[in-house]
């Protein structure tokens, strides 16, 4: 086997990692960041396991799984009662509810969390302490490892588990599965695309070259939750920057960073094979003041069955309002729509790779609202407006 699938339609899912029954598959790092399988000819047996399982391959064989799987569609505006995880928390706290009554019951959980060098990977948990490890939004692809074939498994002991991932990564572990568990639970995330881990890396060592770093939270809200801040905390100081200004926010709210396959993401549909998908309640919010005191507010859809039944047994736990799936499209279209890539892409990566990657952060990521001819054109729009009122 010369090749899985074209690195242009690799999600990076990691699932054929995991499959290969000789090891013959690793995961290698290319010029904009982004792991991709290769294939060691020496190990490999030609078994096509690794085809099979490709969950972007396989979407249509996987459609009638699917489609059985959203028998509710329900959505939700919701936020937790308790303040300490919402503090937390990137939106409404609504993942460490479900995360805490799953442990309650002797279950596990796996989510993204940062290792040592503050990268981005996934792990399991087993412990209420351990949670806060994996809550919060990762602004990077998390690397899964052979962690499907860990939580294979915890299922077949019996364990109960809980997955968090994007929508490619759940795919991606119930490709591998090849069955349905009672005993499993899954939650996606509504996303714009998956930013480059290599780009991450790369801004904190350029950006924070000679530092300690000691903790990173990328949706602080020390400004209110509409106002999110990326906080890194180091041995010499509090870096404290709103989202909207911040380099590494732009060059992924442009598309520079987002991971090529996900410009025609083939699970951007209402409909997915994960129980929960989860966000933020942008726009929604409006509809459901009673809920707003800018401290985050989630966006939840159910899609099965079994996720309702979870709702239904921890919805104690939460402040709830049923909303209309059309309005979170509406004010979220990420759920259902892929971003276009935008034509200075290659630039970006030319200026990050082979001339100074302080310049591409300074030169590419500034915030478009922020420009000094806008804020001109402002300015002379507030001065017409005076001499008109005069």
């Amino acid at each position: 086997m010369k090749e899985i699938i074209e690195e242009k339609n690799c999600t990076g899912c990691e699932a054929c990692l995991n499959i290969c029954p000789r090891n013959a598959i690793q995961m290698e790092r290319d010029c904009e960041g982004f792991d991709y399988p290769q294939i060691n000819q020496t190990l490999c047996i030609d078994c096509g396991l690794c085809k099979k399982i490709c969950p972007v391959l396989n979407y249509a064989d996987l459609s009638p799984k699917r489609c059985k799987n959203n028998d509710i569609q329900k959505a939700f505006a919701a936020k937790i009662k308790y303040e300490k995880y919402r503090s937390i928390s990137s939106s409404g706290g609504i993942f460490p509810a479900i995360a805490n009554y799953i442990l309650d019951q002797g279950g596990l959980i796996v989510g993204a969390a940062f290792d040592s060098k503050y990268n981005v990977y996934h792990k399991i948990i087993s412990s209420a302490e351990e949670l806060k490890e994996i809550q919060a939004s990762k602004y990077a692809q998390s690397k899964i490892g052979l962690l499907y074939k860990e939580i294979k498994k915890y299922l077949q002991s019996g364990k109960i588990v809980f997955f968090t991932g994007m929508a490619c990564q759940v795919e991606g572990l119930k490709s591998f599965l090849r069955k349905d568990y009672d005993n499993l639970y899954t939650a996606d995330l509504i996303c714009m695309g998956i930013p480059s881990p290599g780009v991450w890396r790369t801004y904190l060592d350029t950006i924070f070259k000679g530092e300690k770093i000691q903790h990173i939270n990328f949706k602080d809200k020390t400004y209110g939750w509409r106002n999110f801040s990326l906080r890194i905390e180091t041995n010499k100081r509090l870096f404290l920057e709103k989202g909207f200004d911040n380099a590494f926010f732009q060059c992924m709210f442009k598309t520079y960073t987002l991971r090529p396959s996900c410009f025609h993401c083939p699970f951007k549909k209402a409909e997915r094979l994960s129980d929960f998908t989860l966000a933020d309640c942008w726009g929604t919010i409006n509809e459901v003041p009673q809920l707003d005191d800018n401290k985050g507010l989630s966006a939840v859809v159910i899609h099965s069955s079994k996720g309702i039944h979870l709702w239904e047994k921890l919805s104690y736990t939460l402040d709830i309002a049923e909303v209309n799936l059309t309005s979170i499209i509406k004010h979220n279209d990420n759920l259902v729509k892929n971003k276009q890539s935008h034509h200075k892409r290659n630039d970006f990566y030319y200026y990050l790779n082979q001339k100074s990657p302080k310049k591409a952060f300074v030169k590419f990521g500034k915030n478009p609202n922020k420009s000094l001819s806008l804020l001109l054109k402002r300015k002379m729009r507030s001065l017409i407006k005076v001499v008109l009122n005069k």
